[in-house]
């Protein structure tokens, strides 16, 4: 008879044992569960991407102000922006199947002005743009849409200064003359 006591008591163990573990199985279940519904975005946490367009009259801030080309052949794309507290970001573009990462600078300036300098693209075809902030990689607007110009750098050989008057103490003693006005010439009509 203590053999089938020692068998019980084996059973209870095991018994007891399976019900631990089914407990703690499914305390884990719901612990990751309801962790993985708080990572998961709700529609009404969720904040809409902002729109990304050219800056008007009255901006809608982030805005493309411009597009130029440095010296270099690089395309600098300059935006507006709510000011220093607008996270940093950088921007992606679109065209086509290909992406190009731009690397964005606040200006110190002006706090509400950022640039961005990246490949050269084409001028008049539609394309994509996306705000990204650097922390968390998060979208922060976007936007279709072509560069409708482009400011070009100007020559390496600039012309030399204006050079300006230096005045001398007997400049007020010398008078001025007046121009005579000039008259066009017109050919004779002659006899």
């Amino acid at each position: 008879m203590a053999f089938q006591g020692d068998r019980v008591t084996r059973n209870r163990l095991i018994l007891i044992s399976l019900s631990v573990v089914l407990v703690i199985l499914i305390i884990a279940g719901l612990a990751l569960w309801r962790q993985r519904q708080r990572n998961q975005a709700r529609v009404e946490q969720r904040y809409p991407v902002q729109g990304l367009k050219y800056c008007g009259s009255s901006p809608v801030t982030p805005c493309v102000v411009s597009f130029s080309q440095d010296a270099d052949g690089n395309m600098l794309v300059s935006f507006l922006t709510d000011g220093a507290f607008y996270p940093d970001f950088y921007l992606k573009i679109k065209a086509g199947e290909e992406e190009h990462i731009y690397v964005c600078e606040k200006v110190n300036t002006f706090s509400t002005t950022v640039y961005c300098t990246g490949k050269a693209l084409p001028v008049g075809v539609v394309l994509q743009f996306f705000i990204i902030s650097l922390n968390g990689d998060v979208l922060l607007a976007q936007g279709n849409f072509p560069i409708i110009g482009m400011a070009l750098a100007g020559p390496q050989d600039y012309l030399p200064p204006t050079p300006t008057k230096t005045v001398s103490p007997t400049d007020d003693l010398i008078p001025e003359t007046t121009p005579s006005p000039s008259y066009p010439s017109y050919p004779d009509p002659g006899p």
